[in-house]
């Protein structure tokens, strides 16, 4: 299935299910054809609500991210240009000044065409009340005198623009009533409820009936497989940014096609569905992920569109890293992607296996133009099989301090490419290039998506990274740990846990640099309170300073660190003796596993390869287990 079937089809599923036009609570609104929605900003929507006499009840300010939804036409939903076509009800106060007369011309026309041909007896008694307020010739006058002499504040209006002060001796402060919406609202319409446009369905319901009513030049729509009105002029979303266009410049298909519209006819309801269901997803918490500049991941169930479960393929866990460098901290998981691992990873499972799951990125290459960078269908069931395996190759043992036990945690797609291409900034990875942090985001999603491998790019960034420990002195963990997960699908090769029997060569010199690490850092940490001060100010060890230097000549940076160490063996042994005997042990068995590749010239001062953190991670997780505490107090 193509991308805009696939948001056709989703938004006749939702109308069979009852879910559009649904106000509850603030969930997303998946709108009604023929209609747009605006998110307040505090200051540039006003409501007035009204008596069934057209008198005003009330005048406010919306609050901010309050959302109002009302009709709109084919021209006017992306209208630009001087006096602009109008909305038939809801639109600009200055549409509805009378003084303004080209404008008022334009929304008056709009209004009584609609209202007109209202079947609907209560629809068209709303529509009547509205219509009794805005023909008053001073209704904004009204309008404002309830918002400011009512409150004792002076004001003056001139045209469009308004001027006041909120008490004596305040800055005049001034408004511009071209930029701001009025909408409505009337009190005790059914009942003693109020009613506004926003909520009102059936007046909702009503227009749709009016705008189709006015279907002409029907065409066959290739996507509905219907007669339909044929549109050229589709939504603009982000922005107006379009998703579908015709090219202003003919040459891109005249000799194929005698019109841009030959090249496939969508009908004007058709549209309307596409762009709304896509709008829906892009506003929709649950199903939309912002990738980096205009460029996002929208994805939906055919049997869940809101994606109440907040599946988030981006996020298969996510890990807080620990300061400590011997400990890891319980990773924060948060309930969107608890349920991720509940259904995907754990094998708990949420929904239907016969259910679709589709995917895509847009991005919005250009202020005119929305590209569609990536789209896939597939079942759950085979997403489930893509995450599993992505999971059980790309996770990393950690240990839950609460729990006391270990569990495999795998790290977030934003969590790859920043450990891979991220530079340290204020204890953060931050990566400047937005269009390259796009494109790795995209390709990770891609192949995690098509069960595919992460790609060889990000392990060889991973490789030198890991090399390079000064570069990162509070993002360390990440680092380490985004590596062991990524290079753990060698994990029948590389054992978890400290291996004696595994004799790598690059492996063993990684043991051998957390044993050296060690024996100068716990020197700093023979008492709580030097502990403490260690964890608050941590001191870099010889180890972390000759980091690279020993990844890239190992067997000649040996012997300086060796050397380097003595020192703080002398103070450890009167310290921690038995944490002295237990490192002093692991580095003679060390050496002697080496001692075949340190007589080799060719190989002794061999750069290592990756097995080198592998080494280094079960060495400190050896010198930090439970036996640390019966050897210290020997």
């Amino acid at each position: 299935m193509d991308f805009l079937t696939a948001l056709y089809n989703s938004y006749n599923d939702s109308l069979k299910n009852d879910k559009v036009d649904k106000h509850d609570d603030d969930n997303t609104i998946l709108l009604p054809i023929y209609h747009t929605s605006m998110k307040s900003r505090g200051n540039d929507i006003i409501q007035v609500t009204l008596t069934k006499n057209s008198q005003i009840l009330d005048v406010e300010y919306l609050s901010a991210d309050e959302v109002i939804v009302f009709p709109v036409t084919n021209d006017s939903v992306a209208r630009s240009g001087k006096n602009p076509p109008s909305h038939p009800l809801v639109d600009k106060i200055s549409y509805m000044l009378p003084e303004n007369k080209e404008m008022n011309d334009l929304y008056r026309t709009e209004f009584n065409n609609w209202y007109h041909a209202v079947g609907n007896s209560e629809v068209k008694s709303y529509l009547e009340i509205i219509k009794n307020f805005i023909y008053q010739e001073n209704f904004v006058d009204d309008l404002l005198n309830s918002m400011y002499k009512n409150k004792m504040i002076e004001y003056t209006r001139k045209g469009l623009e308004v001027q006041y002060v909120e008490k004596e001796g305040d800055k005049v402060k001034k408004i511009d009533l071209s930029k701001i919406f009025l909408t409505f609202a009337i009190a005790d319409f059914t009942g003693y409820k109020t009613v506004s446009v926003t909520e009102y369905v059936a007046l909702h319901n009503d227009y749709i009936k009016y705008v189709e009513s006015q279907a002409t030049n029907t065409v066959l729509c290739n996507i509905g497989k219907e007669e339909q009105q044929l549109t050229t002029k589709h939504r603009g979303l982000m922005g107006n940014a379009k998703l579908i266009s015709v090219s202003n410049h003919i040459e891109t298909y005249k000799g194929r096609f005698q019109t841009g519209s030959d090249i496939i006819q969508i009908g004007y309801r058709t549209s309307e569905k596409i762009h709304l269901m896509l709008k829906y997803l892009l506003e929709n918490k649950n199903s939309r992920r912002w990738l980096g500049g205009q460029q996002y991941l929208i994805n939906w169930f055919s049997k869940d569109i809101a994606n109440t479960e907040e599946v988030d393929i981006t996020l298969p866990i996510f890990f807080d890293f620990g300061d400590n460098q011997s400990e890891w901290a319980i990773p924060s998981v948060s309930q969107a992607n608890k349920k991720v691992g509940d259904s995907f990873i754990s094998g708990r499972k949420l929904y239907d296996k016969d259910s679709d799951y589709y995917v895509a990125i847009i991005d919005k290459a250009s202020n005119g133009r929305i590209s569609l960078k990536y789209f896939k269908e597939l079942k759950v069931s085979q997403l489930q099989t893509n995450l599993e395996k992505w999971h059980n190759k790309y996770s990393w043992n950690v240990y839950y301090k609460n729990l006391g036990k270990t569990s495999p945690i795998t790290p977030s797609i934003s969590q790859i490419v920043l450990a891979a291409y991220g530079v340290e900034r204020n204890g953060k990875l931050e990566l400047d290039n937005d269009n390259f942090k796009k494109d790795q985001f995209q390709n990770l999603v891609i192949r995690l998506l098509d069960g595919q491998s992460v790609p060889a790019n990000i392990l060889t960034a991973l490789a030198m990274n890991i090399r390079k420990r000064l570069n990162y002195p509070k993002t360390w963990n990440q680092i380490q740990f985004t590596t062991l997960a990524l290079f753990s699908h060698y994990r029948e090769e590389i054992p978890f846990m400290l291996d004696r029997q595994y004799q790598d060569r690059s492996y063993l010199f990684g043991r051998l640099l957390a044993v050296l690490d060690q024996l100068e850092a716990l020197t700093y940490m023979t008492t709580p309170e030097k502990e403490n001060k260690q964890k608050e100010n941590k001191r870099v060890t010889n180890a972390q300073k000759f980091w690279t230097s020993y990844t890239s000549h190992p067997a000649s940076t040996m012997a300086t660190l060796i050397q380097k160490t003595k020192v703080y063996e002398k103070s450890l042994v009167n310290s921690k003796p038995g944490m002295f005997y237990k490192l002093e042990n692991e580095k003679i068995e060390i050496i002697n596993a080496l001692s075949v590749y340190l007589t080799k010239e060719n190989e002794a001062n061999k750069p290592l390869d990756y097995r080198f953190i592998f080494g280094y991670y079960a060495e400190i997780q050896f010198i930090f287990t439970k036996s640390e505490k019966n050897e210290s107090e020997e």
